[in-house]
């Protein structure tokens, strides 16, 4: 097939001359997709009236300012492309675009939507994303087959409550303007299957959210909601329940338990100081619960006994003090973060969690580490930060998948030597401790690429097996005193001193 130009190679500049070959090429051909997209178009010619038989025309990522009228006599068209110009206005005779479906006006200067959007009543997507648009008209009512609005990234403060008349809609995105509050209306828009609220100030919700049954996606993270409708418990078609960022201290009873199908629930950033109310079964078909930045005091015993897929909890940044007797019935876990809290020990029983891959309990109060910690055979990363340990378990070495160790700004005065035996470590962060020495074990950490010692004040000596760590890229030294070397190698940074332990070990490794 002879593809002219028509569908021409992006990246060119065309002059009017060129822009007019173009279109002469195109209507040559009878072509039905035009493009002059990436064409540094400033002005489209009037000689664009003679597309009529054109179905899609693009030309995102140029320079347009205006359309010219003629744009109208392209009535085949059904795919309008404008994103990334300078438009502020559109011509009227576009609704003289009766079978128009598509319009694609993202990212270009208008501060309304223009008036002959609202008279196109074929559209069914209109993207309108980052603009400059304050409101939307009572008109909007006559777009009654669009099942795509896009309304992203403006500074519209309400919508009418003529939006109710959109029933086919679908996609309703809203994220990231200035809404506080929705039109009851909204509950007419039955077919919607994802309705974004992300970043707005929506002060509430409408008890009529609860109509949209066929919701599988409600995003209303970060605006100013302190109660959530418990209409909500009709759309059960919801897999996802996050209400990040808002000012929520507690949920209707039995919501979660509801919403049936839910996969993911996110309560991080409010204002919650307990779980939520309902029990065991909010979280029978759960994967992730996230409920970081509260002030939950406590973690109820048996909350999760149903919860046999739950693989990612998340409580970081609460008042917990103490973790629930049946934690080793947690068997489906893969992530636990537990940081930043008021935890004073690790129970025995975390030994069961056999499935865990990361533990992250940096920020407690805890003393010591039990060695039922090495049965954790999976374990890749073990943030254990800012606690009061003032030693680390010899057992630590069973944790044969360990890439990343932190155990930076504790007590301790010595590493274990099995440490050594942590084949896969590749990040080891002992920073701000006492140490006064390292094994020399730690020449078998093969894979080590990371070493951070800095901070130990009494840190005189350093094992010459550290040469043997050939992958090592990063080693802070800073604020180690290292005496029994010669200061002006240790002035001299961290690789000098891998080059002095090389050539003074026992090791020819040259």
């Amino acid at each position: 097939s002879n593809r002219s130009l028509c569908s021409s190679q992006p990246n060119l500049c065309f002059s009017r001359k060129d822009i007019n070959r173009e279109i002469q090429n195109c209507r040559d051909e009878q072509s039905e997709r035009f493009d002059l997209s990436k064409s540094s178009v400033t002005i489209l010619p009037n000689t664009i009236k003679d597309l009529t038989h054109v179905r899609e025309l693009y030309l995102y990522s140029n320079r347009i300012q205006q359309l010219p009228p003629e744009i109208g006599n392209l009535v085949n068209l059904k795919v309008l492309a404008l994103s990334e110009n300078s438009l502020t206005t559109l011509p009227d005779t576009m609704d003289r675009l009766v079978q128009l479906k598509v319009l694609d006006l993202r990212h270009n200067r208008f501060n309304d939507i223009p008036e002959v959007i609202y008279r196109i009543t074929s559209l069914t997507t209109l993207y309108l994303r980052f603009n400059r648009i304050k409101e939307v008209s009572d008109s909007i009512r006559n777009l009654v087959n669009l099942q795509m609005l896009s309304l992203r990234e403006n500074r519209i403060r309400s919508l009418p409550i003529t939006v109710g008349h959109l029933i086919q809609l679908l996609t309703l995105d809203v994220a990231h303007n200035h809404l506080e509050h929705l039109p009851n209306e909204i509950g007419n828009c039955a077919q919607l299957t994802t309705l974004d609220l992300t970043h707005n100030e929506l002060v509430d919700l409408p008890e009529l959210i609860g109509n949209l049954k066929n919701l599988s996606r409600l995003l209303i993270r970060y605006n100013r909601l302190s109660t959530i409708p418990s209409s909500l418990a009709n759309c059960s078609k919801l897999d996802e329940f996050n209400i990040e960022g808002n000012n929520v201290s507690q949920l209707p009873e039995g919501l979660l338990s509801s919403l049936v199908h839910l996969n993911t629930i996110s309560l991080a950033r409010n204002n919650f100081n307990s779980f939520p109310l309902g029990g065991p079964t909010q979280f029978t078909s759960v994967h992730s619960i996230n409920m970081e930045c509260n002030t939950i005091d406590k973690i109820p015993f048996s909350i999760f006994s149903l919860a046999k897929y739950l693989s990612k909890l998340n409580m970081r940044e609460n008042a917990l003090t103490s973790l629930p007797l049946d934690i080793g019935s947690w068997t489906a876990l893969v992530e636990l973060n537990l940081a930043t809290n008021q935890l004073t020990i690790i129970p025995e029983d975390i030994k069961s969690l056999q499935n865990l891959e990361v533990l992250i309990m940096s920020n407690n109060q805890l003393k010591r580490i039990p060695p039922s910690l090495g049965q954790l055979r999976k374990l890749r990363h073990l943030d254990l930060e800012e606690n009061k340990l003032d030693s680390l378990p010899q057992e630590i070495g069973y944790l044969r998948e360990l890439t990343r160790l932190i155990v930076a700004s504790n007590q301790l005065t010595q590493l274990p030597r099995s440490i050594g035996s942590l084949s896969n470590l590749t990040h080891l962060n002992v920073g701000e401790n006492n140490l006064t020495s390292l094994p020399e074990d730690v020449g078998q950490l093969e894979k080590l690429e990371q070493l951070y010692i800095n901070d130990n004040p009494n840190l005189d000596v350093l094992p010459y097996e550290l040469a043997l760590c050939t992958n090592l890229q990063i080693m802070s030294i800073e604020n180690c005193p290292l005496r029994s070397l010669p200061q002006e190698i240790v002035a001299g940074g961290p690789s000098l001193v891998i080059q002095f332990l090389k050539v003074q070990g026992p090791f020819n490794l040259n």
